[in-house]
């Protein structure tokens, strides 16, 4: 049969790792490529944390004739995409400068991270109310399991080909819709359980960063950047910064993304 007239059986193949262990393996080779510094002709601050939103990948260091530029790779043709990228270049310190300047704002203002914590704290208070509807798209996604296994046995027992292929059709569409949204409620779940930090533990923090930001060097900054989970997406003239506030290791505050047009 064509390709496009199979019956997707899904999870059929029994898997020899976890897709969580895949992934988490995935990401970390990922990061470590983007984080080597091996064949750096300068130290680029934003590196492995800046990204294109028209193509998705990651932004690179470029030096021309010793000035340092930040450049999508899709525009460079050094990727598998078929269209090369349009987004702009950008001139290093520039925009380091910007996202640097932007971060050291937010931290020095303690009480716009609170004000929005409070916010995803409100929202905190449906969680009953997302988990349960949570739980009921994933009861009719496991009902579509079911209902695609049933048309392998259809199939197998000679039902009309146009029948069967019909039926798949229509409920890989609404699976779809129903992943889609899976992905939405367990998105407000996470923000709505990680919004219980402590505010007096918060302020600490804030407090501690503030009092060392004057005095970080290159290698210090690299490590708040990581420690925030700082990433910027880059949009032709816009540029969107979002991260988060660690309080300790158990709970993560994320804040909302700020976006500047220059």
């Amino acid at each position: 049969k064509p390709q496009n007239e199979w019956i997707e059986i899904p999870d059929a193949t029994p898997a020899i790792i976890t897709k969580d262990m895949f992934q988490a393996a995935q990401e970390q080779l990922e990061l470590n490529y983007k984080r080597s510094k091996r064949n750096t002709k300068r130290q680029y601050l934003l590196r492995s944390h800046l990204y294109c939103r028209q193509c998705g990948y990651a932004y690179c260091g470029h030096t021309d004739r010793a000035r340092g530029y930040y450049v999508c790779p899709g525009k460079l043709r050094i990727t598998a995409t078929v269209n090369r990228c349009h987004n702009m270049n950008w001139r290093a310190d520039k925009l380091e400068a910007l996202v640097w300047g932007k971060i050291e704002g937010v931290l020095n203002n303690p009480n716009l991270i609170i004000g929005e914590i409070e916010k995803q704290r409100e929202n905190s208070n449906n969680l009953g109310t997302l988990e349960s509807e949570l739980h009921q798209v994933e009861k009719q996604l496991k009902a579509f399991d079911n209902e695609q296994a049933q048309l392998l046995q259809w199939a197998i027992k000679g039902f009309p080909e146009e029948t069967v292929v019909a039926e798949n059709k229509r409920i890989n569409q609404m699976r779809s819709s129903l992943l889609s949204q899976k992905l939405e409620l367990e998105k407000r779940i996470q923000v709505g359980h990680e919004a219980t930090v402590s505010l007096p533990k918060l302020e600490a923090y804030i407090q501690l960063v503030r009092d060392k930001l004057s005095t970080l060097d290159f290698d210090m900054k690299r490590l708040a950047l990581d420690m925030l989970n700082i990433k910027v997406w880059l949009d032709g003239s816009s540029v969107e910064i979002t991260g988060s506030i660690p309080v300790k290791d158990s709970d993560v505050v994320t804040t909302s993304s700020s976006r500047y047009t220059l």
